[in-house]
Formats: C-alpha cells, sequence, structure tokens
C-alpha cells in the first residue's frame, strides 16, 4: 500500500513510546550525525539504542558522549552481523514500534510523526519510508540515489516485492515478537524475510514521503557487491522456499531475458545477418526499454529536486539499471545453485567510512 508523496499516513496522532535501533560496527566517522539526527527528532515517546557489534574501532567511545541525551548503548562481545546486533537492541528495548535504521543514516525531524499517523490505520503491522544517498556530491551515488527514488518514490515499490528496508522502517513490537525477530541467517535480506512474514499478519503501508539520507556505495565494485550480495542472499531462500509471488521474479525475468537474448544473439552472429537479426532486435529492444523508462522518469525527478547535474548524471542512469540488474541476477542464480552461505558471508555492508575520510583528509591538505 503505497501512499502520495508529500502526505502524511493519517489525520490524527495518538501516543506510543518508539524503540530506534541502530546497529553499528565500525562507524566512527558517522555515528555522531546520525545521533545528532535522531537526538534532535522534535515530537514522538522514544528510546535511541545503539548496538555496538563489537566494533575495532572507536565507534563505542563516541556514541558514549550522547549517553546524557538518552542514547542507551548495548555492547556486543563478538560480531554477529546486522540481524544479531538488532536482536540485541530489541532485547533492550521497551517501546510499542521498533524502528530500525543505519549508523551512517540522517533522519528528518517529523520521521516519528510520520509514522506515528501510519499506525493509526487499523491492521497496520509494519510501515516502510524511502531513501536518498547523503554522499550525493558523487556522481555514481548520485545517480543511484536517483534511480532508487524512481523505484522507490515514482513507482512506489510497484516493482518490489518488499515495502520494508533496514534503514527505514517501523514494526509493531507484538508482530515482530511473533515473526521470531530478525533472523540472524538472513544476511543481507533480514528485511525482506521480516516483510514476508509481517505480510501475513497485517498491512505492511509504505510512506515514500518519509525519507532519510544515508549512505551510498560510490564505485563501480560497491555497486555490484552489494547488488550481488543481495541477490545472492535471496538465491538462498529461493533453494529454501520459492514462494509464488510475480514480483519476486518480474525484475529477474526480465533481466534474464535481457541477458540470454544477448547471449543468443553474439552465438549467432556467424551463422549471418539471417540468423541473428531476430535475437539482435529482442537484444536491443530491452535493452532501449531501459533508456527510455528510467532516463526521461530520471529527468523528472531530478527537476524536481532542482538538481542541474543533468549530463553526467543521466548517462550513468542510461547504463546502472542493467549493470545493478545483472549482478542482482548473477548473485542469485549462484545463491540458488549453489545455497552455502559460508562461501560468501558479508555481515554488513561495504564499509566506506574509512576511505570517506581519507577524501576529507586530502580535501584538508589541498
Amino acid at each position: 500500500m503505497a501512499l502520495p508523496h508529500g502526505d502524511l499516513c493519517g489525520k490524527g496522532i495518538h501516543l506510543m513510546k518508539f524503540s530506534i535501533l541502530v546497529p553499528a560496527y565500525n562507524e566512527e566517522q558517522s555515528i555522531s550525525t546520525c545521533l545528532n539526527s535522531l537526538t534532535s527528532i522534535t515530537s514522538g515517546d522514544k528510546e535511541i539504542i545503539v548496538v555496538d557489534d563489537a566494533s575495532t574501532d572507536h565507534t563505542a567511545r563516541i556514541v558514549e558522549k550522547f549517553l546524557d541525551k538518552g542514547v542507551i548503548l548495548v555492547r556486543r562481545e563478538k560480531n554477529g552481523g546486522r540481524a544479531a546486533a538488532l536482536n540485541s537492541g530489541l532485547q533492550t528495548s521497551t517501546g510499542d514500534v521498533v524502528v530500525t535504521t543505519d549508523a551512517d543514516t540522517v533522519v528528518p525531524s517529523d520521521w516519528l510523526e510520520r509514522y506515528t499517523a501510519c499506525f493509526k490505520h487499523q491492521g497496520t503491522v509494519a510501515v516502510g519510508g524511502a531513501y536518498q544517498a547523503s554522499n550525493e556530491d558523487d556522481v555514481l551515488a548520485h545517480a543511484t540515489s536517483v534511480l532508487d527514488q524512481i523505484l522507490n518514490g515514482v513507482f512506489k515499490k510497484s516493482l518490489v516485492p518488499n515495502k520494508l528496508s533496514g534503514v527505514n522502517s517501523a514494526i509493531r513490537r507484538e508482530a515482530l515478537s511473533k515473526a521470531g525477530g530478525f533472523n540472524e541467517n538472513s544476511w543481507w535480506s533480514e528485511d525482506s524475510e521480516l516483510g514476508w512474514k509481517l505480510k501475513k499478519m497485517g498491512t505492511i503501508m509504505y510512506d515514500s514521503g518519509n525519507s532519510v539520507k544515508t549512505q551510498y556505495p560510490d564505485t563501480w565494485s560497491g555497486i555490484w557487491k552489494r547488488k550481488f550480495y543481495w541477490g545472492y542472499a535471496m538465491g538462498l531462500k529461493f533453494r529454501e522456499q520459492m514462494p509464488f509471488n510475480i514480483k519476486l521474479w518480474l525484475r529477474p525475468a526480465i533481466f534474464i531475458a535481457l541477458f540470454t537474448s544477448l547471449l543468443v544473439f553474439l552465438v549467432t552472429i556467424p551463422f549471418g545477418m539471417h540468423v541473428f537479426l531476430v535475437p539482435g532486435l529482442i537484444f536491443l529492444i530491452f535493452l532501449s526499454s531501459l533508456t527510455i523508462v528510467y532516463v526521461p522518469v530520471g529527468v523528472i525527478v531530478m527537476v524536481r529536486n532542482r538538481d542541474q547535474r543533468f549530463i553526467k548524471t543521466l548517462s550513468v542512469l542510461a547504463i546502472l539499471p542493467a549493470v545493478r540488474e545483472f549482478a542482482y541476477v548473477c548473485g542469485m542464480c549462484l545463491g540458488f545453485c549453489k545455497g552455502r552461505v559460508g562461501s560468501i558471508r558479508p555481515s554488513w555492508k561495504e564499509n566506506t567510512s574509512h576511505r570517506d575520510a581519507e577524501k576529507r583528509d586530502k580535501k584538508i591538505l589541498m
């Protein structure tokens, strides 16, 4: 259930307590900014719980500076991954609604107001929000953010099977407990799996106007790795159980068809035009459809945001969907075929904070 951009989910607001969980692992460069935004939220009964997942840097020390502002620090002795950290925070929390975000994320001041209004709707067990790049000065990160705004804002996640994302979600505590908390074996897909479970219990709403800003990958390898790992994790889930949901298969099916047509086209080239013409045309139709759809809509999003970086952003946006979905499909196929979590197991998204710090230091020295 998607909601109009910029509109609150509901008119009335009733009192409820929010437990904001912030899992953190080696986030010394970003945790202060995150906590400054969380402690500046203007309304709502809340508790902010940061779970340090055995960081090897000064993350915990920085969080301690916010204890006098009501922030609660939970320390884990052993690194267990994002889902394990969230479960540790869940055990400490006391709120009616559990909210999740990341340590490199900045939230708006009316964040909880929007969530509260959404939960006024009867039967709502969870609410998902949107996200944009905080490092939008980088062309790749900015183009990826524009693409996500197209999928999550313009299309309102109609092509995505899950309305929840770990960076911006709120779940009723009772429903979360019935779902068994966060699955610690579902690395990179604990939010998707949780969304499937919660959907059987009630309504999951989506508010595209409730947007946070978070760190995006700023290299092609970072973009590829993130989508590949998401696809790999989803492939493992498909190996365990293959749910009949057209949204789960729509995008992968399109891109499998795209790259299958390319392969057939390349194989049939030696046999002459009368053989390779048809697969070649099919491939071009699939490929051009990405540019025809995403680039014009990308212009609309950038105009709405008063963004003037058209040429660089749109040139990247023309090929970005194909790269991301190709990585996702490759990961999904490998995950389904191998089915071994141990072969690829990233507990956390690629940490870019140290690289960002190096960039800032270089700018200062210049």
